[in-house]
C-alpha cells in the first residue's frame, strides 16, 4: 500500500487562541516570565472579589429566601459559584501549567490522511458547540445583568444578593448592585472559560490517539516520494523505525494525559460531588416553582443545561480517551508486523500487550471518567428529586 508522505499539522484553534488573547487583556494572565506587582494585585482582586460576591449570595439565601424552591434556586447558584471560584482560581495561578499543556498537546502532526481528514472533522464539529457554549452563556449572563434587574414594576435582582445599600429604595444604590451582579457574572464566565480550555486539551488527547492508531497501522509502508524498489531489509529497518516512533509517542502521550489528569482531576471530583444535587435542584425549582417568576425559570433552564453539558462534555471525553487508546492495540496488528522478521514481531508482541489495558482517566482514585458515571450521577439525581417530590405530596 503506498501512503501519502506529507505530515498533516494540528495546531492551537483559533478559538482558543482568542481566549488566551482575552485573559491576557483583562490581566487574567500575565506577559512575561513573573507577573509585575500590578498584574498580580489583579490576580488577587478578582480571586478575593469573586469570593466576596459567592458570600453575599450566600446570605442572601439565609436572609432573603421566603420560600422552598427560592432558597434552592439560590442556594444552586451559590453552589455553581463555588465551583467556579475553584475553576477562576486555578485559572489565574496555573498559567503557565495550562500554556504549557496547550502548546504540547496542541501541535502535533499525523501521517494518516484517512485519520487527519476523521479529527478534523470532529475538531469542526467540537468548536461549533463550543461557540453555541458560549453565546448561551454570554447572552444568559447579560439577561441576568442587564435586563432582569429593569423587568416588572418592582426593583428586582436576578440573585438574592446581601447588599449592605438599601437598592430597592436609592437609586444610586440600585446602580452599584447592578454592578455587583454584572462584575459577578461577568467573572462566572471568566472562570467557564477554564472548562472550555479543559475540554480542548482532553479531545486533544483522544486526538492524538486517533492519530497514533493511523501512523501504526501504517507503520513499514513506503511513500509516494519514494521511487523504485526497496530491499527487504531495508523495508524491515523502515517498520522498526517506525515502531519505534510509536512506541515513544505513546509513552510521551501518557504522560501528557497524566498532566491533564493531575490540573483537572481535583476540579471534576467537586463536579461529581455537585452536579447530582444542582441538577435535582434546577429540576424541583422549574417543576413545582408556582411563583410564575419567569426570570427564575430561565435561569434555571441555563443552570439545568450548563450542569448537564459540563458533566456530559467531561465523561464523553474520558470516556473518549479511553475508547480511542484502546483501538490503537487493534491497529498495531493491522499493519504488516506479519512480514517482519521474529526479532522484530517479539517487540510488536510486547508492545501489543502493553497497548491491550485502555487508558482509563479515574477522578479522586474513585471515578472512572466515562459515560457510565455521567448515568450514574443523573440517577443519584433522579432518586433525590423523588425524595423532593415526595415531600411536596
Amino acid at each position: 500500500m503506498v501512503v501519502s508522505s506529507e505530515m498533516h499539522k494540528f495546531q492551537v484553534h483559533k478559538v482558543i487562541n482568542l481566549l488566551i488573547s482575552f485573559l491576557y487583556r483583562i490581566r487574567i494572565w500575565h506577559r512575561g516570565d513573573k507577573p509585575t506587582v500590578t498584574e498580580l494585585g489583579m490576580k488577587w482582586f478578582y480571586c478575593i472579589y469573586y469570593a466576596l460576591f459567592n458570600l453575599s449570595i450566600l446570605c442572601g439565601v439565609i436572609f432573603s429566601s421566603k420560600t422552598l424552591h427560592q432558597s434552592m434556586f439560590t442556594a444552586t447558584v451559590v453552589v455553581m459559584a463555588t465551583v467556579l471560584e475553584v475553576k477562576l482560581c486555578i485559572l489565574i495561578w496555573k498559567q503557565e501549567t495550562v500554556l504549557e499543556l496547550l502548546n504540547r498537546i496542541g501541535v502535533y502532526s499525523i501521517r494518516n490522511d484517512d485519520t487527519f481528514h476523521a479529527c478534523d472533522k470532529k475538531m469542526e464539529f467540537f468548536f461549533k458547540f463550543v461557540v453555541i457554549f458560549l453565546i448561551a452563556t454570554v447572552v444568559t449572563a447579560a439577561f441576568a445583568s442587564f435586563v432582569v434587574p429593569f423587568l416588572g414594576k418592582e426593583r428586582t435582582l436576578a440573585y438574592l444578593i446581601a447588599f449592605p445599600l438599601d437598592w430597592k429604595r436609592d437609586n444610586f444604590a440600585f446602580c452599584l448592585a447592578i454592578v455587583c451582579t454584572s462584575t459577578g457574572s461577568y467573572l462566572t464566565i471568566v472562570a467557564i472559560l477554564f472548562s472550555i480550555i479543559i475540554w480542548f486539551l482532553m479531545i486533544h488527547c483522544s486526538l492524538r490517539y486517533e492519530g497514533l492508531a493511523g501512523d501504526v497501522r501504517i507503520a513499514g509502508r513506503i511513500t509516494k516520494r519514494k521511487n523504485g524498489k526497496m530491499e527487504e531489509k531495508e523495508l524491515h529497518n523502515v517498520f522498526m523505525q517506525d515502531l519505534k516512533e510509536s512506541i515513544i509517542a505513546h509513552a510521551n502521550l501518557r504522560g501528557l494525559i497524566d498532566e491533564v489528569e493531575s490540573l483537572s482531576s481535583n476540579i471534576f471530583f467537586l463536579q461529581f460531588c455537585v452536579s447530582g444535587v444542582c441538577i435535582c435542584a434546577s429540576t424541583y425549582c422549574l417543576a413545582f416553582d408556582i411563583s410564575n417568576n419567569m426570570i427564575e425559570r430561565l435561569i434555571n433552564i441555563y443552570m439545568f443545561g450548563y450542569n448537564i453539558s459540563e458533566l456530559l462534555m467531561i465523561t464523553y471525553l474520558g470516556n473518549d480517551i479511553m475508547l480511542s487508546s484502546s483501538r490503537v492495540s487493534y491497529s498495531l496488528f493491522e499493519s504488516n508486523w506479519f512480514d517482519q522478521p521474529q526479532s522484530t514481531n517479539k517487540y510488536v508482541i510486547i508492545f501489543g500487550e502493553y497497548l491491550k489495558p485502555s487508558h482509563q482517566l479515574l477522578v479522586g482514585k474513585l471515578f472512572p471518567l466515562t459515560l457510565d458515571t455521567f448515568n450514574r450521577i443523573l440517577h443519584s439525581a433522579y432518586s433525590m428529586f423523588n425524595i423532593l417530590k415526595g415531600t411536596q405530596q
